[in-house]
């Protein structure tokens, strides 16, 4: 937790701990989805400077527009209990933002907005997007321990992009964020 948040909770009269009473592993379970998310995407390297906390907030607005609009996710339907034995149903696949424009709680001016921003998004310049955050990420983890200077940001050729795709799942997936010189 940073600063703010911990003289928050102060404020409010909650208690700060690094974790629950007597449970040594539990940050295991409360970080339990860095693995699925945030690891995927920028790997297990230490980011330090303004150049990694841009790199990632360009990144992670890049992946909030493209997992809600388009990335599919199975939402539970029903649980059941039969003696030991767990059986859970889903609804079928659907993107975070399909299923807010559904629901009829959500005002109407609001899903107009989504609905704007879903129609104006492009799901390949955003993977694109995504693609070139992390290599902006990953540009100083390559250049560690050498004293090369600042390059230029990269520009997205979607020509180009789009021509690699075809061929990409060749060479399988490969993260700019993973490498080492």
């Amino acid at each position: 937790m940073n600063e703010f948040a911990v003289s928050w909770c102060r404020s409010e009269g909650l208690e700060v701990t690094r974790s629950r009473a007597y449970r040594k592993n539990d940050q295991a379970h409360v970080e339990q989805k860095n693995g699925a998310i945030v690891r995927r995407l920028v790997g297990y390297g230490r980011f330090v400077g303004a150049e990694a906390t841009d790199a990632l907030g360009q990144l992670y607005a890049v992946v909030r527009l493209y997992g809600n609009l388009f990335q599919p996710s199975f939402k539970l339907q029903e649980k059941t209990r039969i003696g030991a034995r767990v059986i859970k149903r889903y609804h079928p696949p659907v993107p975070p933002g399909t299923r807010v424009l559904a629901h009829p709680d959500v005002a109407e001016a609001d899903k107009e907005r989504l609905q704007a921003l879903m129609e104006t998004a492009d799901p390949v310049l955003l993977f694109a997007g995504i693609r070139a955050a992390q290599e902006e990420l990953g540009r100083p983890v390559d250049r560690r321990g050498l004293k090369a200077k600042l390059e230029e940001r990269i520009v997205i050729d979607l020509q180009c992009f789009a021509a690699n795709l075809k061929t990409a799942w060749k060479s399988g997936e490969t993260r700019p964020t993973h490498r080492r010189p």
